[in-house]
């Protein structure tokens, strides 16, 4: 074996190679290092904006089928809606009254509702229900019973969503 074959480092004697492939090794892991405690910058998409708090009532796949309110029942049959028992609407405000259920937006709050308008009952095509309460004070609050939770109606007033 020839004399500049070995080379020596800290007192570790290796062979030319040997010192190779612990290079390689200690270039691996410091790459490792630092891709998780600096990973890549993500490219970030500008065109998608910030998301809003804004939530909607009636999910986009849902279709829904009727809403029922103690002095009204609104029922989808053949694409129309109309009223399914006696009622005082026209054809055009009952249009309007389900326009506005299903444009609800609505922002979590975390307010005590009081003065309870009405309960509501959303059905839609898939078999699926949903009970809505309807409150006045503070402000036109949304209330879903089965999840504990208080929605703020953000651009509709209660006229408008009760036909009155």
């Amino acid at each position: 074996m020839k004399v500049n074959e070995k080379r020596k480092l800290f007192g570790v004697t290796m062979r030319k190679r040997s010192w190779n492939n612990v290079l390689v090794y200690v270039i691996l892991i410091i790459m490792f290092v630092f891709w998780y405690v600096a990973p890549p910058m993500k490219e970030v998409d500008e065109t998608v904006s910030e998301p809003s708090s804004e939530i909607g009532l009636i999910p986009d796949d849902g279709t829904l089928a009727t809403i029922e309110m103690p002095d009204l029942m609104l029922k989808r049959d053949n694409g129309e809606w109309q009223c399914a028992n006696e009622c005082r609407l026209t054809n055009q405000q009952i249009s309007g009254v389900v326009t506005h259920w299903l444009s609800i937006k609505m922002t979590p709050v975390d307010v005590q509702a009081t003065d309870k308008i009405t309960d509501v009952l959303l059905s839609f095509n898939d078999g699926n229900t949903a009970r809505v309460e309807l409150y006045a004070s503070p402000y036109l609050i949304l209330r879903l019973p089965n999840q504990q939770q208080n929605f703020k109606i953000e651009n509709l007033h209660v006229s408008q969503l009760l036909g009155r």
